[in-house]
């Protein structure tokens, strides 16, 4: 299993925004936060597919609210929080989700799931909202579950294999070129390590998931 993902704060200093537009396919959003969000998401999961995983033709299908590769067998799940935009890759079905843990009322929102939470924390809540979220992606009991915090991030992943999660999981940032480069021709730059990095690359760093703090899933009933 991987992740790859984009800190647009960073990613997006070179790259023409409006021309990401091209990576819109027909849709249309209430706030350009949003809509931006999509279209990151979606060159995200194209590019990797084409690089990473050898797919030929990167077009995106929505089954049952989910989306999918048209002709590949690859699954993927995307999310994004704040300047975060990521996806996950596996050969088994997967879900993911990672927020950003700004202060909320989190006893009135454990009581929306009939759940009686006295003073949770910040942690304990974004530990069972994003195991929730990935679940719903995920669209399949899950087998296996890991949750990890990341700087002021929460971010979790279900998937429907039994193995391990943590025991084979990379994460990966995707770096944009040093010049100005047009969107539509991101899809076509090379992959490379971040000590080969030169202009025309996308440079892909390797992150050391062992300096993550890992969490154990919560077991919580929702009805």
């Amino acid at each position: 299993m991987e992740i790859f993902y984009i800190n647009s704060d960073t990613f997006l200093n070179n790259i023409d925004i409006k021309s990401l537009d091209s990576f819109l396919e027909d849709k249309s959003f209430k706030s350009e936060k949003q809509k931006l969000q999509f279209c990151l998401g979606r060159f995200l999961v194209k590019y990797t597919g084409i690089n990473q995983y050898g797919v030929k033709n990167p077009e995106i299908e929505i089954v049952n609210k989910k989306p999918k590769f048209k002709y590949s067998d690859i699954n993927f799940s995307i999310s994004h929080s704040k300047n975060i935009i990521l996806a996950a890759f596996d050969d088994h079905p997967v879900g993911v989700d990672i927020e950003f843990m700004k202060p909320r009322k989190f006893e009135e929102i454990f009581k929306y799931y009939n759940l009686n939470i006295k003073n949770p924390t910040d942690e304990y809540f974004y530990r069972f909202w994003t195991e929730y979220e990935a679940g719903i992606k995920l669209q399949l009991p899950a087998k296996s579950t890991a949750v990890f915090r990341v700087n002021n991030f929460m971010l979790a992943v279900k998937s429907y294999s039994s193995l391990g999660i943590k025991s084979r999981l990379r994460i990966y940032e995707l770096k944009s070129p040093v010049v100005n480069t047009n969107p539509s021709e991101l899809i076509s730059l090379n992959p490379v390590k971040d000590s080969r990095k030169n202009e025309n690359t996308l440079v892909i760093q390797d992150i050391n998931t062992a300096s993550l703090t890992s969490f154990s899933p919560l077991n919580l009933n929702i009805e």
